[in-house]
């Protein structure tokens, strides 16, 4: 790595309270580690942790290293695109070498957070990992202890400047963003995963009309079809369409309950024009063709 090449660490002004820390490591070792095997590709430039942050605030037209924020207390807000978004505990910062950003501490509620710069031909590949999209810039992750504790290690280690101890440094690094990428993967599993209840209430509105199995993934899941009908199948016991019949038939043994509606009124009020169809599904279901399930409730 050419002199010119390694990256001037621009940190905040902030003044450092008594428990606050910054550890910010110099240039000329990191040029050294630059060329190291165990961890050249993905290295720390500095680090540090700011309590209650009050007044803390930073922005970088070009910055020339990456740079990862993670909120554990307060309030913040970072600008995205030209308008300011809150950020809160459990939200990372993500920056990448060359993205202007800008952020602050809320005056009202200042964020504590750890912070850390870092560079390497790695770098990218694991805030890929983390976030695809190079734009994003705020990503919610949650309050992990696991990941406070490999910055406290990071911390801890990263004070001294021998070799050995910051190539430690870099490998405890990339555990931590390679422990975010599995939170982040861990989280977007759990939101592919099938609402039923967002199922459920998208058939109870749709009663009234024949309804395609595709319209219905495409506006309650993320899901493929193939994947929609079989996690749906797992958690109800029956597949989509069948569970839209029950609810079909249901309300008619309501409307046949409580109103004077014929059947032919009740087939179209739920989607069937052809009421003979109606009938026999009704039948299969209940055992009983619509009249016979009136007449046998009416003389009760």
């Amino acid at each position: 790595m050419d002199s010119s090449d390694v990256p001037v660490i621009e940190t905040s002004q902030w003044p450092l309270p008594r428990d606050g820390r910054r550890i910010v490591v110099p240039q000329a070792l990191i040029q050294t580690l630059g060329a190291h095997p165990l961890c050249g590709d993905c290295l720390p430039h500095g680090v540090g942790y700011y309590p209650r942050a009050a007044g803390h605030q930073m922005g970088r037209a070009s910055p020339r290293d990456h740079l990862l924020i993670y909120c554990v207390a307060g309030r913040g807000e970072v600008d995205l695109d030209g308008d300011a978004h809150p950020v809160g505990p459990g939200d990372v910062l993500l920056f990448r070498e060359g993205q202007p950003h800008r952020y602050r501490a809320r005056p009202d509620d200042p964020w504590t957070i750890y912070w850390v710069h870092l560079g390497g031909a790695a770098v990218d590949a694991f805030f890929d990992a983390i976030e695809p999209d190079p734009r994003a810039g705020l990503v919610p992750v949650g309050l992990h202890s696991r990941l406070s504790e490999e910055f406290e290690v990071l911390l801890a280690t990263a004070v001294s400047f021998q070799i050995h101890h910051q190539v430690h440094a870099a490998n405890v690094l990339r555990g931590l963003l390679t422990f975010l990428a599995l939170v982040r993967r861990r989280q977007q599993a759990r939101q592919a995963a099938l609402d039923v209840d967002r199922v459920q209430s998208y058939l109870q509105s749709r009663l009234h009309e024949r309804l395609a199995l595709d319209d219905l993934v495409a506006a309650t899941s993320t899901l493929s079809r193939y994947h929609f009908i079989r996690e749906y199948k797992r958690l109800t016991g029956q597949t989509p369409m069948q569970a839209f019949q029950h609810l079909k038939i249901s309300r008619a043994c309501y409307l046949l309950d409580v109103s004077d509606l014929g059947v032919s009124d009740i087939a179209r009020h739920l989607g069937h024009d052809d009421p003979y169809y109606f009938s026999r599904l009704f039948k299969k279901v209940m055992g009983v063709a619509p009249r016979h399930y009136r007449r046998e409730r009416s003389s009760h």
